[in-house]
Parts: structure tokens; C-alpha cells; sequence
């Protein structure tokens, strides 16, 4: 009666102490709980349920850290058992990790966390404040931080009173207060659980579950809580309560498949699979149906991805666990598995401990692993003999004749091989006859390999294209390459897009000269087939090497076409030529498609299937190799167009500058001045070297506008005196008849750097102007001309007698000095040819621009007989 009239007392003074609130996810209303005193607790006469008079102090929300004073004073009080007060680095490790366990338990109430994230992070919170404490001391440790010290059990034990009571919030106020002191301890959780379970289901579901993580070993606990995830749909949340639930009960073997449910109802295939997994490892050998049942569903799976080594552990679960139950058909199954891969001693160990398969070994071998002096059984064992009983399971018969192909016992499958085929129909165990096939393939028995092929392909069900494919490899590999050809033509006959064989073929072919056969073979059409790039290059290749040109053109541009853009008009190129990059090529490009409306993409486009062939630098040839070929061909608008469609290709975007250059010399052998001048324009603007001023003066020379003047004007500021700019834009002043110019920017430039080129244009250019009416002093200005010829004369040398001849001759025969320019064109037909003339005289050499002049002058002087005598003489045609 004392202990419950101090009670009373107690739920007097709480009651008339400071305003209580319902508590939130958010914050906790402070209540005054007066803190016990060191000798009460100690005291065990005394009632523990009788409070003393102390300081008050508030609460707090669980997330906010108590002052570190507080915290000492209260674990000397209530729990000096659970902590040694001694060890300050223990007590220091402890309240940090309590604080983050408190922020995090916070932070899942308030909504911030999934239950999974919050597990997740309480376990890795756990671990890392493990590393720094050894197994002892953390057993230890967990165990009494989560056991409530004696006053706070009575103050749990009031707790659950009051809500019995029908007081649930003060209930959850001393609850909350347990927590703040200890708050890894399950109770109080789960009073809370149960105090909201009426009114905020989802509240109670938060507080049962860190019940529940906070006793983590129950079990049924844990699947009343993923029933309730999954009511709420929360399939995720429930995975993870099931997972608990296995750590608790690791060979419930329905946690297992409930969970696995879960996750396949999610697409978590992996999950499923590793779920399953761990539980075929956690059963013991008294489930052996259950491990057979899992291990083979496993192994199923597996196999569909290919992922033959899970497969195989899987299955050796049932082997080394409950070995009695194998049958023929786990047998069967483990052993294609070490077949593929490739753990042939153990497949031949299988085989012959599960069937009536027998093998004998090398005793003295035996023995030595008997003694223990080897570990394990030996890479290679040498077979004595072995032998198959007519009793055995074909499929196990074929899978041992493998084994014993693999092991390098020709011999023996040799000498059983016909004993299996004999009883067996082709008809019916094609594909065994097959696999032996392939064995013996792979160890280079081609010749054994088609004793099983032959029936095969003269077979009504397995005259299929693979097996002829097999059948053409093994004729391949004796060296009849006939015979070899006769299958590939069956595959192609078969499976007509079997693109490896057409390949084969077409190497046979081509061993044998047959050329034209296998650009047929190579034969695809566009409009039907998916185009394979690498059989595309190859018949391509072809084309050229038997002279089909045009086809070889089409297929180049085809093989193209899968990273370029095809031109559909000249006008196209115009955007193409402007633009110096790949993405601004194509912008212009498809702008230039939308204003004349029509589609950007090509209608009925060809597709291609994935390939890496051919590599970039095969590709990049056969760029080289159809350009000089058209070149070659004087298709120079083909040319042209196979430049142009090069550069919209991303792949060939490494390669810019040389395919602009590929089209710069296209355009001028075409005659195109207008997209040529727009491409060198740009190479002069970046490289601004001898070769390039010099093809900008070829551009200039076919130019039909004057958009050049504009360009040079603008460039003549930012260049020194000395550049081939200047001498450009003299020759452009000298070519529209403003010869003071010209004159001007020549005399100057051969001031500072006199050469022969210089002195030949002044001396040109002083020419024009004396041939002019309005000029008086023309006698001036001839012996101006003379002088420089002179000066040109000097400077060029005498190895180009002919050269300075002819340009002088030229001169005087300008002025009407006939004489003088006879004398001189006659010294080009006296001279010789230099040596650099004769190197390419159809270039060079000028007798026959000066025997035609000649000609001229004597027909002027009414002298026909003369002129044809110089005609027949040095013109023949």
C-alpha cells in the first residue's frame, strides 16, 4: 500500500507540474522528472518506486546531445554497472556513437529516412565504432546499453501502467524520457508501439520498427512487421524486414522464399538469385530435398545468363551435402557444367563414382596420393583403362567420351567412341554426335571428327546449317579445300545470311582465283538485308582488284553512307565548303534540306548491323584509294563528291585537314573555282605556308568573281611586308589594269628582298604601262623594261638560258621590235634543254611556244614558206 500511495503522490505532482502537450514527431513537450539520488539505487531496502526531492530538468528532443556533465552524473547514478567508469576513452567511444544512433533514430521519425536506409546505417554505425574495440569489450558493451538500469525499469514498469490506465500521454512522455537516456533500449519502443497503434498506425509501425532493431533476434517479430509492409505496400521496407528476419532465423527456409517473392515481384533479379544462394548455404544436410529442390532451380537460372560458375556452385551444394539423394539427373547436370568449365578431373570423378563408369589409374600414381604425398588429385592422371557399361544414360556416356577427349585420351574414346555411335541413331542423338564432334575439333581430329559428321549431314533432322558449318571447318582443316568450299555452299544454301561462312567462302574463292565468285557470295542487297560493313569492305576490295570500277565506286559510297551524310545536289556542297568543323558541316547541311523542304534524313536508308570492321585505318585507305583511283580515271567530279561526303563523317573527324585538302585539289581539277576558293581560303587563314598561298593563286587564276580582293584587302593589315600576300595582291592590281599599283607594291618589295620574280613583274608591269596611248615618255619607260629583263636575266641564271630567252623574245616582240624578238626566240631553239627541262619537257619546254611565234612574225613579213618551215620543223602533231 506504501509503494502504490507514492505512486500516487508521484502522478500528483506530474500532473500539477508545468503544462504537459502531446508529443510529435518533431518535438517533445518538456516535463519535470525529478532525477534519483546515488544511495536510493544503491540502497535495495528502499521502495524503488519512491522518487527524492532533486533538481528538475527538462527534456528535449531525442536528437539533441545532453550536456556532458548531465551525462556523467547520470551513468554514476543510475548505471555504474553497465560502464566502467575508470576507462574515459570507453565512455567517450560510447556517447558518440549513442549520438549518432540518436540522430539517426531522430531523423527515421521524423520521416527523413526509409526503415532500410536507417537499418543500413545503425548496422554500419555499429561496425565502425567496432573497429576501434575489441570482441570482449563490445559484447560487453552491447549488451548492457541496451538493458535498462533499475530506475529506469520502474520508470518503464510506470510507463506501461499509466497507459493500462487509459493515460497514454504521459505514457509516452516517460517513454520518451527512457529513451533520452538509453537509446538503444527495446521497451520503451515498444510500449510506443502500442500506444499509437490505434490512432497513427504509421507512427506505431515506425516505433515497432525500431523495436524491433533494437531485439533484433526475434523472428516472429519481424514477419508481423513485413505483413504489415506489405499492407501498407511497402515492398521494400518489407524485403528488409524479412532479411532481419533470416539473420534471426537463418534455415526457415519460407523466410527465404517470401522474401524471394518480394523481390522477383520487384525485377530484382539478382536479388532473387542471391537469395536463394545464401540459403542453400545455410542448410545443413538433413534438408537435402530442400537443397536439391533450390540448387537446381538455381542452377537453371544461372545457366540462362551463362554464368556457369554459380551455376556450378550451386549445384556442388548438393554434392557435398547430401551426396545419397543425387540421382542421374543432378549427375547430368553438374557434370555439362565442369564440362564447360573445363574441371575435366572432376567431371571424370563424378562420372564415375554416381554411374557404373569405371576407370583404373596408374597404381604407383594412386598410391602416392594415398600416402599423402600429393594434396589434391593430380592434373593429369594416367589412365590404364576404362570402360562403359550398355546400363549408362547416353547423354553421361557422351559427356565421358568428351572428358576423355579433353584429357588427351584420344586412344581410349577412340577405341569406345564406335561402341556409343553403334547403338545410338543419328536421327534421334544428332546433337551428342555433334558435341563429340566439336571435342575432337578442338584437339585439331579433324579426320575423326567427320566419321561423326558424315552421318550427320546425310541425316534427315540434323542436315542443319551448323552442322555443314562444321562439316566445312573439318575439310578445312584436312587441306581439301574443294570439299571445304562444297560445304560452305551448303551453309550458304541453308542460311543464307550466315554471314561467317560467306567470309570462309570467299577466302576459298579467293585462294583459288576465283575473284568473281566471291564478289557474288559478297553480294547484299540494301533495300532487304541488314548490311554487314565488314563483308561490305571486303567486296569492295574485290571490285577493285578484278577492275570493276563502277561498282566498286557505288559500294565505297555505300560502305560511307553508314557515317556520312549522302549528297543529293552540288548545291549541297556549298554549306559543306564554308564550314570548318564536323557539327557545323551538318547544321548547314540539314538547314540547307529545310529550305528547299525536303527531309533531313534520307528515305529508305540502308541499315547496318553492329560491327568493329573495317578498323578506321582500312577505312581511311579505301578513302585514298577512290580518290587517286578517280583522280586517276579523270572522274574529277566523282572525286569531288567522294571528298565532299567525307567530310560530314564523325569517324574520319581526326582526318579534317587532309580531306579538305583531298577536296581543295578535286575542286581545282574540276574546274570548280567557287567551292575550292571557299576551302583554301580557310587552309591559308590556319597554316599560312608557301604550298598554300601558292593554291589560293591556282583558285585565283579560275576565279569567275572577285570575292578574293575582299579577302586579301582585309588580310593586307595583319601581314608583314614581306609575305606572298602582297605579291598577290600586286598581281590582282596588275590583272584589273591599275599598273601604279602594282608597280608600286613591286618596287617595293624588291627594294628590301631583290629577286628574279620581282624584277620579271616590274619589268612586265612597266611593259603595260609603255604600251599604253596616254603614257608620253615611252622611250622612258622601254629602257626601264630593258633593264629589268636585264636585271631578271642576270638573277635567274644561266641554267635557264631557254627560259629568259623566250620571256625577253616576248617582250620586244610587245613593242613591235620583230628583229630583236626574232634573234631571241631563235636562241630558244639553238639552246639546249637544262637539265631541269628535260626532266619534264612537256611542261617546261618552250621551243614549241617559240617556233610558233616565230611563225607568226613570218607570216606578218608575208614570208609563208619560212613560217612552215619553222611549223614542220619543231610543231608536230
Amino acid at each position: 500500500m506504501e509503494s502504490s500511495d507514492n505512486r500516487m503522490e508521484v502522478d500528483d505532482e506530474m500532473k500539477n507540474s508545468a503544462n504537459v502537450e502531446t508529443i510529435d514527431n518533431s518535438s517533445i513537450a518538456p516535463v519535470i522528472i525529478e532525477e534519483l539520488d546515488e544511495s536510493t539505487i544503491n540502497d535495495m531496502e528502499m521502495d524503488l518506486g519512491e522518487f527524492v526531492e532533486a533538481k528538475a530538468v527538462k527534456l528535449q528532443t531525442i536528437s539533441k546531445n545532453v550536456n556532458k556533465e548531465t551525462n556523467i552524473e547520470s551513468s554514476s547514478s543510475l548505471n555504474e554497472d553497465a560502464i566502467d567508469i575508470g576507462n574515459a576513452d570507453a565512455i567517450d567511444e560510447q556517447e558518440t556513437e549513442t549520438s549518432r544512433e540518436d540522430l539517426l533514430t531522430q531523423q527515421f521519425l521524423n520521416g527523413e529516412l526509409t526503415f532500410t536506409e536507417y537499418s543500413l546505417r545503425m548496422d554500419n554505425n555499429r561496425i565502425v565504432g567496432d573497429e576501434y574495440t575489441d570482441r570482449k569489450k563490445r559484447e560487453r558493451k552491447t549488451k548492457t546499453r541496451r538493458k535498462l538500469p533499475a530506475a529506469l525499469l520502474g520508470l518503464m514498469g510506470e510507463a506501461n501502467l499509466r497507459f493500462a490506465r487509459g493515460e497514454p500521454e504521459l505514457a509516452a512522455q516517460m517513454c520518451m524520457e527512457i529513451i533520452r537516456q538509453v537509446p538503444c533500449a527495446p521497451e520503451p519502443f515498444q510500449t510506443l508501439t502500442m500506444i499509437y497503434e490505434n490512432d497513427q498506425p504509421e507512427k506505431s509501425l515506425q516505433f515497432a520498427l525500431i523495436a524491433a532493431h533494437l531485439s533484433p533476434k526475434d523472428a516472429d517479430q519481424w514477419i508481423r512487421l513485413a505483413n504489415l509492409s506489405i499492407e501498407t505496400n511497402n515492398i521494400k521496407q518489407a524485403i528488409t524486414c524479412y532479411s532481419k528476419a533470416i539473420q534471426a532465423s537463418p534455415r526457415d527456409v519460407s523466410l527465404y522464399e517470401s522474401r524471394a517473392k518480394l523481390q522477383e515481384q520487384q525485377g530484382d533479379k539478382r536479388a532473387f538469385l542471391k537469395n536463394y544462394t545464401k540459403l542453400i548455404h545455410q542448410l545443413g544436410p538433413e534438408d537435402g530435398e530442400s537443397i536439391i529442390m533450390f540448387a537446381k532451380m538455381l542452377a537453371k537460372r544461372y545457366m540462362q545468363e551463362k554464368n556457369y560458375e554459380h551455376a556450378l556452385d550451386a549445384m556442388e551444394q548438393i554434392f557435398n551435402k547430401c551426396s545419397d539423394l543425387v540421382t542421374l539427373e543432378e549427375v547430368n547436370v553438374v557434370t555439362e557444367l565442369l564440362i564447360v568449365m573445363k574441371n575435366f578431373n572432376r567431371c571424370l570423378d563424378i562420372l564415375t563414382k554416381y554411374t557404373h563408369i569405371w576407370v583404373k589409374y596408374n597404381v604407383n600414381e594412386l598410391m602416392d596420393t594415398m600416402e599423402g604425398k600429393s594434396d589434391a588429385i593430380p592434373a593429369t592422371r594416367k589412365i590404364e583403362d576404362c570402360g562403359i557399361p550398355d546400363d549408362v544414360a547416353v547423354d553421361l556416356k557422351v559427356k565421358f567420351l568428351i572428358t576423355l577427349i579433353e584429357l588427351n585420351e584420344i586412344e581410349f574414346a577412340d577405341k569406345l567412341l564406335p561402341k556409343v555411335c553403334e547403338k545410338e541413331n543419328p536421327e534421334i542423338s544428332g546433337d551428342l554426335f555433334l558435341d563429340i564432334a566439336e571435342s575432337l575439333m578442338g584437339k585439331k581430329q579433324f579426320k575423326r571428327a567427320l566419321v561423326l559428321l558424315e552421318p550427320l549431314v546425310n541425316s534427315k533432322n540434323f542436315s542443319l546449317a551448323a552442322v555443314w558449318l562444321r562439316h566445312a571447318e573439318c575439310w578445312l582443316g584436312c587441306n581439301d579445300i574443294k570439299k571445304a568450299a562444297k560445304s560452305y555452299e551448303m551453309v550458304r544454301k541453308l542460311s543464307p545470311k550466315h554471314l561467317g561462312a560467306r567470309l570462309e567462302l570467299t577466302k576459298l574463292y579467293k585462294q583459288r582465283g576465283q575473284f568473281n565468285k566471291a564478289i557474288e557470295i559478297l553480294k547484299q542487297n540494301p533495300e532487304t538485308d541488314d548490311l554487314d560493313p565488314a563483308v561490305l569492305y571486303e567486296r569492295t576490295i574485290l571490285l577493285f582488284k578484278v577492275g570493276k570500277f563502277n561498282e566498286y565506286f557505288k559500294s565505297g559510297l555505300l560502305l560511307f553512307s553508314r557515317h556520312c551524310m549522302t549528297l543529293r545536289s552540288k548545291s549541297e556542297m556549298t554549306g559543306l565548303s564554308k564550314a570548318t568543323t564536323i557539327r557545323q558541316r551538318l547544321e548547314a547541311l540539314q538547314l540547307h534540306r529545310l529550305s528547299r523542304g525536303e527531309t533531313i534524313e534520307d528515305e529508305n536508308a540502308p541499315t547496318f548491323v553492329p560491327s568493329t570492321e573495317p578498323s578506321f585505318k582500312n577505312e581511311f585507305a579505301l578513302l585514298l584509294q577512290m580518290c587517286k583511283l578517280a583522280h586517276k580515271l579523270k572522274k574529277f567530279g566523282l572525286c569531288q563528291r567522294i571528298g565532299f561526303t567525307a567530310l560530314t563523317s564523325k569517324l574520319f573527324e581526326k582526318k579534317n585537314s587532309h580531306i579538305m585538302f583531298l577536296c581543295l585539289v578535286a575542286c581545282i581539277h574540276n574546274g570548280d573555282s567557287y567551292h575550292g576558293y571557299n576551302i583554301v581560303r580557310e587552309l591559308v587563314r590556319v597554316h599560312q605556308k608557301a604550298n598554300f598561298w601558292n593554291l589560293l593563286n591556282i583558285i585565283i587564276q579560275k576565279a569567275e568573281d572577285s570575292r578574293h580582293n575582299r579577302f586579301i584587302m582585309r588580310l593586307l593589315g595583319r601581314e608583314d611586308v614581306l609575305s606572298y600576300l602582297h605579291i598577290l595582291h600586286a598581281n590582282n592590281c596588275l590583272v584589273s589594269g591599275t599598273y601604279k599599283y602594282a608597280l608600286n607594291d613591286y618596287i617595293s618589295l624588291f627594294k628590301i628582298e631583290p629577286n628574279a620574280l620581282l624584277a620579271l613583274l616590274v619589268a612586265v608591269t612597266l611593259l603595260q604601262m609603255a604600251c599604253q596611248k596616254f603614257f608620253a615618255k615611252k622611250n622612258q619607260l622601254v629602257a626601264q623594261v630593258l633593264a629589268f629583263l636585264k636585271k631578271y636575266a642576270k638573277m635567274r641564271g644561266e641554267m635557264s638560258g631557254q627560259e629568259i630567252n623566250f620571256n625577253i623574245a616576248r617582250a620586244f616582240h610587245q613593242l613591235g621590235l620583230l628583229p630583236d624578238a626574232t634573234h631571241y626566240y631563235k636562241r630558244v631553239l639553238d639552246l639546249p634543254p637544262s637539265k631541269i627541262v628535260a626532266q619534264a619537257p612537256h611542261l617546261l619546254d618552250l621551243q614549241k611556244e617559240a617556233a610558233f611565234n616565230l611563225h607568226l612574225i613570218y607570216l606578218d613579213s608575208e614570208n609563208p614558206h619560212l613560217a612552215r618551215m619553222y611549223l614542220d620543223k619543231h610543231i608536230v602533231i
